[in-house]
């Protein structure tokens, strides 16, 4: 009867904690196609849709201001359909999600020191891969990656700030580690090993944040960006917390840098 009553507590735990189970949570992959469809596709495209309408009504003739303003509202459409996936992976998880995460948060104060290093690590290894890029052929060099100035586009209007702010520097880093942490490294690596989804998790998030690259070295800061996140996580025990944190600390950073170099 003792060792029945004590035992109970834990299985309890262990079926509300469905990601501590060596079973893949298969409905979080749901994700993948939420966030390609709303919201990397479906809200942007509404929102560059309604930017017309409102440049069309508004009688604009010029082609940078129709533009800007179609770039404007295809970011806050899409900042809404990035909400709705994470508002998607909440109400798959509402029982058990909210302790888990507060207990992340709370279990990050053990890392705050290693969180520190492997951010200075970050900046001077991108650093001195700046200083490498510019011994390249000129064809191969880059100032910054077309990404980033992709993202300076958007800051042309001054009321999007508190928007992108949010965007960039909250919502998006937690989708992303959702999707390249959470999915690819936590729950694929239970079948295809952590050492492998952890290469292949630095290789796809890279991956995707070079589609308009001009040069090919351009790969080389997020795969240095992506192998912070992946050592952040496996050095705390494969807690999203702390990549998701690092995350949003790097996107922070680069979010200051833009608005005081507009």
């Amino acid at each position: 009867m003792e060792n029945q009553s004590t035992q109970q507590p834990i299985d309890s735990h262990q079926q509300q904690n469905e990601f501590a189970s060596k079973k893949i949570v298969k409905r979080d992959f749901w994700l993948i196609v939420a966030y390609l469809i709303v919201g990397q596709f479906v809200f942007p495209m509404i929102g560059m849709m309604i930017g017309a309408i409102v440049a069309i009504s508004l009688e604009i003739k010029s082609d940078s201001r129709v533009n800007e303003i179609g770039i404007n509202f295809a970011t806050v459409f899409g900042f809404v359909g990035m909400c709705l996936v994470l508002l998607l992976f909440y109400l798959m998880h509402q029982k058990t999600l909210i302790p888990l995460a507060i207990q992340r948060v709370k279990d990050l104060k053990k890392y705050i020191v290693t969180l520190i290093i492997i951010i200075v690590i970050m900046y001077l290894l991108n650093m001195l891969y700046g200083i490498m890029v510019e011994f390249l052929p000129e064809k191969y060099q880059f100032s910054d990656t077309e990404n980033n100035k992709m993202l300076e586009k958007m800051f042309t209007s001054a009321w999007m700030w508190p928007v992108l702010f949010l965007d960039i520097v909250i919502v998006t880093p937690i989708v992303e580690e959702l999707l390249f942490r959470h999915l690819l490294i936590h729950e694929l690596g239970k079948k295809l090993t952590y050492g492998l989804m952890y290469v292949v998790s630095i290789l796809l998030f890279a991956g995707v944040h070079v589609t308009e690259a001009q040069s090919p070295f351009e790969l080389g800061p997020y795969v240095i960006m992506a192998s912070g996140f992946v050592a952040a996580y496996h050095l705390t025990k494969r807690n999203l917390a702390a990549s998701i944190a690092l995350h949003m600390i790097n996107n922070a950073i680069s979010f200051i840098v833009i608005l005081f170099t507009l």
